[in-house]
């Protein structure tokens, strides 16, 4: 019908329908038309095949926009893989310290007398940070050297003591000697008067036995002196002991009534003292804290089930402030607290603008690592290892393809197969749209 009324409109046009009331465009005056009149019907005819294909072109892409899928290119991110090195690494937590904090104990049990510096300040090398009252300690060294003073006494009156003992002794001996010699005399005057027989046995006898007795009683006295000697010189040496002993305790003394005068043994930052005046401190308790803030460490902690993988001198990248610093583990403590262990990483670059004390970081221990692979930054397009659809951008269109994902960490991703360097790959959250094999992107 509508191509009917088109007909007849046309005609009207034409001067061919001459009923004007008529609602019939069958009723048309049998009449001849001019060439012209054919020409013009015959190029109205194209034209209006021209426009309807062109309605039907229109309404085949309208439709196919409107039941193909696509995305705004504005909400997924699309990452180009490149070929490079993939590190296995495992995650854990650190926080920034100093690479070199002194700790300043008291040496003494002491209370607090005054503080110079407060937490924050910087403090040249041998500053006093704080005062401590040494005045028990200052008592204690006198009686140290009044006991001292007694040693010293008793050694010089058990030299004396040696002396006289060796010299009376030696007197005796002396003495024996001489009735040794007095008592031989008589023996053999008596052997001469008995060998004559102007004397009688028993006159010899007993000056046999006198010079016999004197004898030992020689071997006596000489023993007796020679032991006295080594009582005496094991009472000196004892005594020296006591000397030595008491020297040395006098000399921690001083030294720690030195020490209580709390310095600092380099430049650096005061980062704690003990500022509570009049505190009782207990001898090896912490007073203060002096920090090199020039250079740093870190301090990692890491679950115990990680146990195995943590090497001395395993290298270790730590990130601050989203760039990643290289380092290694110097040292792993023995011991887990609350299912975690602690290691400390020494890093190459300890001057880092970027690090500050007590910053917390992440901090990636690199077990194993992958050269020459293709690899593409980590997103939520990623399922973990193994078999899975991504796709890439090609043109205006993104490609599902089917890829083995390798190694993983927090950065990068390892594809194996499919992918180029060079590919450009939708890294974000595509799972809704894993059954279809072509998208549109639209800018």
């Amino acid at each position: 019908m509508l191509i009917d009324n088109i007909l007849y409109i046309n005609n009207l046009y034409d001067g061919t329908v001459v009923d004007t009331q008529c609602t019939n465009p069958e009723i048309i005056l049998d009449r001849e038309l001019t060439t012209k009149q054919l020409l013009q019907r015959r190029f109205k005819t194209i034209l209006r095949s021209i426009i309807l294909i062109l309605i039907i072109i229109i309404g085949f892409f309208s439709l196919r926009s409107i039941f193909t899928p696509s995305l705004e290119k504005s909400k997924i991110i699309i990452a180009i893989a490149e070929r490079s090195r993939i590190e296995d690494a495992i995650s854990a937590s650190g926080t920034v310290i100093p690479a070199f904090e002194q700790v300043i104990t008291s040496p003494i049990k002491s209370t607090v007398v005054e503080v110079y510096h407060q937490a924050g300040e910087k403090i040249a090398a041998g500053s006093a940070i704080l005062k401590l009252n040494k005045e028990f300690v200052h008592l204690e060294l006198e009686r140290l050297e009044d006991e001292l003073k007694l040693h010293q006494n008793t050694k010089v009156q058990l030299n004396l003591a040696l002396e006289r003992n060796r010299t009376e002794l030696q007197a005796q001996h002396d003495i024996k000697k001489l009735s040794l010699e007095l008592l031989l005399s008589k023996l053999n005057q008596a052997e001469h008067l008995y060998g004559i027989g102007a004397g009688s046995k028993d006159h010899l006898d007993q000056a046999r036995l006198n010079l016999e007795i004197a004898r030992r009683e020689l071997v006596l006295l000489e023993n007796t002196i020679e032991n006295e000697e080594k009582t005496l010189k094991a009472d000196i040496r004892e005594i020296d002991l006591k000397i030595g002993i008491q020297e040395k305790s006098i000399e921690e003394i001083e030294r720690q009534l030195e020490l209580a005068d709390i310095r600092a043994d380099r430049n650096g930052v005061i980062t704690w003292v003990n500022e509570n005046i009049g505190a009782t401190i207990q001898p090896g308790e912490i007073v203060a804290r002096i920090a090199d803030l020039t250079s740093y460490k870190v301090e990692g902690r890491i679950s115990d089930i990680h146990i195995s993988r943590l090497k001395l001198g395993a290298p270790v990248r730590v990130r601050v402030n989203q760039r990643d610093l290289a380092g290694a583990i110097t040292g792993i403590k023995p011991t887990i607290k609350g299912g975690t262990i602690t290691f400390y990483i020494e890093l190459a670059e300890k001057t880092d603008p970027n690090l500050r004390s007590n910053l917390r970081v992440d901090v990636f221990v690199i077990t194993a690592y992958k050269d020459n692979i293709i690899r593409v930054k980590n997103g939520p397009f990623v399922n973990g290892p193994g078999v899975q659809n991504i796709f890439i951008v090609v043109g205006d269109k993104a490609i599902r393809k089917t890829v083995r994902i390798g190694a993983t960490n927090l950065d990068f991703v390892e594809i194996e197969n499919e992918i180029g360097a060079g590919d450009r790959i939708i890294i974000s959250d595509m799972e809704k749209y894993k059954h279809l094999d072509t998208i549109v992107i639209r800018n």
